[in-house]
């Protein structure tokens, strides 16, 4: 206790009469929160809503501030419809559909598209035709008239064919009515014929024969004369005997036979005809120009396959449809003129082209031929025969390519297994001839000149084909125990079935793939 001390001044003034006393301080707090308990009382009564207002809602201040609210686009629908419209076209709606399926406006799209279906539709049915009903299926064929454009087009459709098989009918029957007419050729057919067919394709013809037949009737009751020239030109039966009978007698009882009578022995070409029973079915051919031999250019061509050389045929001639067969051959050793028949190699004889004869022996039926016949028959020569191949045709192989000779030519197939065949045909009988007439006709109408069996020619063996001769007739120059044979055969591959392909055999060789056609001389 004796260590007290007073405190020491740090230099400020300071006194206990300074100091406040705690109680002033706190009743100043009071009165400060007194008054704010009071104004908050004040302002509570005034925000609160009186309990006797009926039904008043709450509003609920929101102060938070509003953001710019964005503009509002139009969608992407709404934009390609408008630009539909703008182009109001069928493809501008169709172009909306594509994009908008299922959109706002697709009904209004195809309603829009709908006017352009019905307004093709209407100028289909206003045209009435085919083409109307096709062009309205081509530019709408799902559209709402597209099963009445099928049913139209199957009905205009059925109309024409109706029609045409009528007038096929027809035609064919005015046909049938003609030939009986002309093949009894009096008065009494024809008139039969116009009375069938007054309309018929023959008419003026029938009244022109009708016309001809009358009068020579009548002349031939005063005219013995025309009966003895008419005896005479049957007696000599040629064409230029039955020529001089009309041009002695245009008004003659038998004008009309006789014209037949020319008719068949010196046929228009394009007619086929045989001269007797055991003939050969022959087809006249036309006269005209070609030109014979290989070209420069063509491939597997020999030298003396060339040169090419324009050929002219100034009188027609009459060949053989087919090969001479095994029962031509047959007939010709009945009739004397051949030698007993040759061998068919196992391959049956009919109808197959004879084979195993020789140059001679072709030569001797077509003696045969030409006496039984009253015709000059004779082999054809090498220009004959290649102009007659032809059919009017330039190209290297018959049917223009190697695909092409399958249709017309029995040669070496991809059956036969030789390395020169023809890969691109198939062939049942590659290894031995078929039965002629089988495949199609060139564009004479003559059959197998390619093909099948290779076939003799009247010329002799020459080296090429510089001066030849320039009228169809046969080159007689070279070695003539040496014969041309033409056409290729069954055992032949493309480069030996060229129409102008050139081989040499001897007059005495007799072989499997060697036969013959004939040709008849007309111009008589």
């Amino acid at each position: 206790m004796s260590d007290w001390k007073p405190p020491v001044s740090d230099g400020n003034d300071y006194s206990i009469s300074s100091e406040r006393a705690p109680w002033v301080r706190w009743l100043f707090a009071a009165l400060i929160i007194g008054t704010i308990i009071v104004g908050a009382g004040w302002l509570i009564s005034k925000v609160v809503v009186p309990s006797e207002l009926p039904n008043q809602p709450t509003v609920v201040v929101d102060d938070t501030p509003e953001p710019d609210k964005p503009v509002i686009k139009k969608s992407s629908d709404d934009e390609a419809w408008v630009k539909a419209l703008e182009k109001d076209t069928l493809e501008g709606y169709r172009e909306y559909l594509t994009l908008f399926p299922n959109g706002k406006h697709k009904d209004a799209a195809q309603a829009e598209i709908d006017k352009y279906d019905n307004k093709a539709w209407e100028i289909a049915e206003q045209r009435q035709t085919l083409a109307g009903y096709e062009d309205y299926l081509e530019s709408w064929p799902e559209g709402l008239h597209a099963s009445k454009a099928r049913e139209k087009i199957a009905e205009i459709k059925a109309r024409a064919e109706a029609l045409a098989k009528d007038a096929a009918e027809r035609a064919a029957q005015d046909a049938a009515h003609w030939d009986a007419a002309a093949l009894a050729n009096t008065v009494d057919s024809y008139g039969r014929y116009l009375a069938q067919q007054p309309r018929g394709k023959w008419v003026a013809e029938a009244q022109n024969r009708i016309t001809q037949l009358q009068a020579a009737q009548a002349a031939a009751a005063a005219s013995a004369a025309d009966q003895q020239a008419w005896n005479a030109a049957k007696a000599a039966n040629r064409a230029d005997s039955y020529q001089q009978y009309i041009t002695s007698y245009p008004q003659g009882t038998y004008v009309p036979q006789a014209i037949a009578a020319i008719e068949q022995l010196k046929p228009s070409p394009g007619r086929t005809f045989q001269d007797c029973q055991a003939c050969p079915l022959m087809v006249s051919l036309p006269s005209g120009n070609a030109n014979l031999g290989a070209g420069d250019g063509e491939t597997n061509s020999r030298p003396n396959e060339k040169p090419q050389r324009p050929v002219t045929f100034t009188d027609s001639f009459a060949m053989a449809v087919h090969e001479v067969t095994f029962d031509n051959w047959q007939a010709c050793v009945n009739g004397g003129g051949c030698a007993a028949n040759p061998s068919n190699s196992g391959w049956g004889g009919g109808n197959r082209p004879v084979i195993n004869v020789t140059w001679d022996q072709a030569q001797s039926y077509a003696s045969w031929l030409s006496q039984t016949s009253g015709f000059q028959y004779s082999l054809p020569s090498e220009a004959q025969w290649e102009y007659a191949a032809r059919g009017g045709k330039t190209d290297v192989y018959i049917g223009g390519s190697l695909t092409a000779i399958c249709a017309f030519a029995n040669g070496a197939a991809q059956e036969s297994g030789l390395g020169w065949a023809n890969s691109a045909c198939t062939d049942l009988s590659s290894d031995r001839t078929q039965p002629v007439g089988l495949l199609s006709a060139n564009g004479f109408g003559l059959k197998d000149m390619i093909g099948n069996v290779s076939e003799w020619t009247l010329d002799c063996n020459t080296l090429n084909l510089r001066d030849a001769p320039t009228d169809g007739r046969a080159d007689q120059r070279g070695s003539c125990n040496q014969r041309a044979v033409r056409g290729g055969s069954w055992f032949s591959g493309p480069a030996d079935m060229r129409y102008a392909a050139r081989l040499m055999q001897r007059r005495t060789d007799s072989n499997e793939f060697t036969g013959f056609r004939v040709v008849r001389k007309i111009n008589n």
